[in-house]
């Protein structure tokens, strides 16, 4: 095994463990998105930002709106569509994902010096932007991101790639 490869399976393996402490179901991830830029739109950007099928993300609709933490309206953009939106429920449950999330983060970073921190923090810029392929692409990468922690959108590596791509 190189280098590169032992550092992409520790890589993997972090990122996984933290996807399984933090829950990033379809309903977390709908829930987070909904709450930060997707409430009111269209359906279909909750279904971009999810990289879900139409009948997929109905069927996601369908249940969180069945848990009482959405409820379905016509969007006020585009009259023809539907747009969801957060009960106070599904406000709270949101909240609950975002901190999830945030314990996470903590535990991991916190193996670190703060300068190690400031040396990652550089190279997850790096990373992420080389992975935001198109303005869908942030969607996606963003769907369980803290838009006020990570300085949306003057110091967000993926919102100023995206634009980048323009």
């Amino acid at each position: 095994m190189t280098a590169d490869e032992r550092t992409g399976n520790l890589l993997g393996a972090l990122a996984l463990t933290l996807a399984d402490h933090i829950g990033t179901g379809s309903d977390a991830a709908a829930l987070i998105t909904l709450h930060n830029y997707a409430e009111g739109e269209p359906l279909d950007l909750l279904r971009r930002a999810l990289a879900l099928s139409h009948p997929g993300v109905v069927r996601l609709a369908d249940r969180l709106e069945r848990r009482g933490l959405v409820e379905r309206r016509r969007s006020e953009r585009d009259r023809r569509a539907v747009a969801l939106r957060l009960t106070r429920a599904g406000r709270g449950a949101a909240d609950d994902a975002l901190a999830a999330r945030a314990g996470a983060i903590d535990t991991a970073l916190g193996a670190l010096s703060d300068a190690e921190r400031r040396a990652l923090e550089s190279m997850l810029e790096r990373m992420l932007a080389a992975h935001t392929t198109d303005s869908t692409a942030s969607l996606v990468i963003c769907r369980l991101c803290d838009p006020d922690v990570c300085g949306h959108p003057d110091r967000c590596p993926v919102t100023q790639a995206a634009y980048g791509l323009e």
